[in-house]
């Protein structure tokens, strides 16, 4: 029953947010067409600033049955902000047991081509607390920019092709994506600046 009103109140509220974006308000201060707005903000979450009239757009892949666990789910997240050229991206190192890997950078490969660099900003973050493992998740999330261009080429491949490579103190660590995202609805937007 508690799943229920949770999974309830998690539609409600993905329902309002749709429900609140004026798609024609947003496009008129962002100059991003409404009809772009109205078919990519359906599955991404797209907010307006109206003080700068910019519209923000991020995607994920996080996993929302888990999430409401507590546990930290994203592995690749993208956010653009509107009249930029480039894609932040952000990518997410878990681990349950053991201590941090202490991340530096990561690379985005296809297949073995890497596609991007992502050496920017390292936030080291204490998840919840796994109660059978007796641990806490350690979260290390690397965050830089990326051309539209290389964010396309990973949204658009095959998710079960794209391994992200974390480079740490004690070597390096491969994640692979674990599941599908709507990282190409933030791309689409973007390609209209």
């Amino acid at each position: 029953m508690k799943t229920r009103n949770i999974l309830a109140a998690a539609l409600v509220s993905t329902l309002a947010g749709c429900a609140a974006n004026d798609y024609g308000k947003m496009s008129q201060g962002s100059g991003v067409p409404e009809a772009l707005l109205a078919t990519n903000c359906k599955v991404v979450s797209c907010s307006y600033d109206k003080l700068k009239d910019r519209v923000q757009a991020s995607a994920n892949d996080i996993n929302h049955f888990l999430a409401m666990g507590g546990s930290e789910t994203r592995t690749i997240q993208y956010t653009w902000v509107s009249g930029s050229n480039r894609i932040s991206i952000d990518v997410y190192s878990t681990a349950l047991y053991g201590s941090w890997t202490f991340v530096k950078s990561a690379e985005v490969y296809i297949g073995k081509e890497m596609v991007a660099k992502v050496a920017g900003q390292v936030d080291r973050i204490v998840g919840s607390y796994n109660t059978v493992a007796k641990e806490s998740e350690k979260i290390e999330i690397v965050s830089d920019v990326i051309s539209i261009e290389a964010a396309q080429r990973i949204a658009e491949a095959d998710y079960k092709t794209v391994t992200i490579r974390f480079y740490g103190k004690n070597g390096y660590k491969d994640v692979e994506l674990p599941r599908e995202h709507n990282l190409i609805n933030v791309v689409n937007l973007a390609k209209s600046s």
